[in-house]
Order: structure tokens, then sequence, then C-alpha cells
């Protein structure tokens, strides 16, 4: 039984050397002051449910099979990383993946997935896919909470997340290595297929600095001036969309997120 299972790890590790199978983006982790009030803000505008983490003030708010994991007052705030969720995940085969590539990493704690760091400091989390599911006791616990309307948006998961990278070329080609070939190029953004999401790639705008830019959930279909007058009382700051009736808005602590409608 031992030889069988080795050899079934070393198949697996052999496949990963040729791709990793990306199923989408898992999830965003941010940091910010205050988690109850974040994650209140979220399950506003998004419906929840919100757990708590069984030993620290960390919540996490579900964005249909996806979800947000906010962080309490961890310096520097904002986005401290984003999950991509591999199918057949594999810690040993990642490892070899990476290493073959010249790819530095960090394992986390539990020695269940890890982390690479882009050339301008931008966390990249390798996991399973859908860690939500594993949090159920042992992790989180739901945390009750007394919805008084119906969320705005009907999340499906995570759409994309686009990232500020003081290179487009240089952190392009550190991606390739990671997340496959450029599937596209557009609108001065660079653009990877992470299974049924995406990964982009934007030169830093003036006044910004090297970072996520913003996140984008998918949702079923909305009317855009409905929605923005919702998200304005829910406490959102509407941004002028980049793209016509796409809703942008900024959450209580300033970060930038997206709304879109896959096109089927």
């Amino acid at each position: 039984m031992g030889f069988i299972g080795a050899g079934l790890i070393a198949t697996r590790a052999a496949q990963a050397d040729d791709t990793l199978n990306f199923v989408a983006l898992d999830h965003i982790e941010i940091s910010v002051p205050d988690a109850a009030k974040s994650a209140a803000f979220y399950a506003r505008v998004f419906g929840g449910p919100i757990w708590k983490n069984n030993k620290t003030p960390r919540r996490y708010v579900k964005f249909g099979p996806r979800y947000i994991a906010i962080e309490q007052g961890r310096e520097p705030f904002g986005v401290d990383h984003f999950s991509a969720g591999i199918q057949d995940f594999q810690v040993a085969a990642i490892h070899s993946y990476l290493t073959q590539r010249g790819i530095a990493y960090k394992d986390y704690p539990s020695g269940k997935d890890l982390s690479v760091t882009d050339p301008d400091g931008i966390h990249l989390q390798l996991s399973a896919d859908f860690t939500w599911g594993p949090m159920e006791g042992a992790t989180a616990s739901p945390e009750p909470v007394e919805i008084t309307s119906q969320p705005i948006f009907q999340p499906t998961g995570l759409d994309h997340i686009l990232l500020n990278v003081s290179d487009p070329e240089k952190s392009a080609a550190f991606y390739e290595k990671i997340l496959g070939p450029v599937s596209q190029r557009n609108n001065n953004r660079i653009w990877f297929q992470v299974g049924r999401s995406r990964v982009g790639l934007l030169k830093v705008p003036a006044g910004q600095k090297p970072g996520v830019n913003h996140f984008c959930v998918a949702a079923s279909s909305f009317e855009y001036p409905v929605v923005t007058k919702k998200l304005a009382t829910a406490g959102a700051h509407v941004e002028t969309p980049e793209v016509a009736d796409t809703p942008e808005f900024r959450d209580p602590n300033g970060l930038l997120v997206q709304v879109v409608t896959p096109k089927s």
C-alpha cells in the first residue's frame, strides 16, 4: 500500500510539473482596523453568511462559493493576499513545480498551503480549491448577525483581481511561471486565466502604489441604477465606473471593489 501511495504522489507531482489545474480564485484576504464592522458591511452588500475565527477576531464573508477573509489590526491595512484554488492540490507536488521554475515559496504554518511573493511584494497563496468548507468547526463558526434587508448583490464567485505593478513585463514573466501563458492583452492590462477567474496586471497609475488595484465579484444580473443607490445607503462610496453599468465602489476602509455579471 505504501508503494501505491508513493507512486500516486509521484504521478501527481509529474502532472504538476506540466501545469497547475486552477479552478478559480478561492478567496481574498484583507486587513482592517475593525473586522466585525467590515464583515457587516460586506454582508449587507453580498449577503454572507459571516463566520468568525474560533480564536481570533478574524471574520469570513462568503461570496457564493468563494469568500473574503478579514483580518483585524495587522498593518499595513488593505489587501494582504489573494488565493488561487487548485484541483487535486498536493503540497509536495507544488513544491516541486515551483522549485523547478526558480520560484521561492513559504509554507503556511498549517502545512496545507503556501504563498509566493511577486516582484512588487504582492502575495499569492496557492491552496486547495474551496477552502471555505474545511473551516467549519475546527477553524471558524457561524456568527449570528441580524440582517435587516436583502443583500444588494447575489454573488456567484470571484471574477478577477487587478494588480498595480511597477514593471508589467517583469511581473508577467513571473506569473507565467505559475499561472501559465498570458491569456489576453488589452486596455494596458496583461491577463492570466486562473480557472474560472482571472488575474490582471496594470502599470501603477499615477498617484498609486504597487499592490491590489481592485478585486471583482461576479454576481447574478442586476440593475445598475438600483444597486448604486443601495450601495450608497449601505455605506459604500460609489465610483465612476470604468466600464458602463459595471458598479465600482470603495468599502468604508477605502478598498476598491467591482461587480460584474459574467457573460454566459
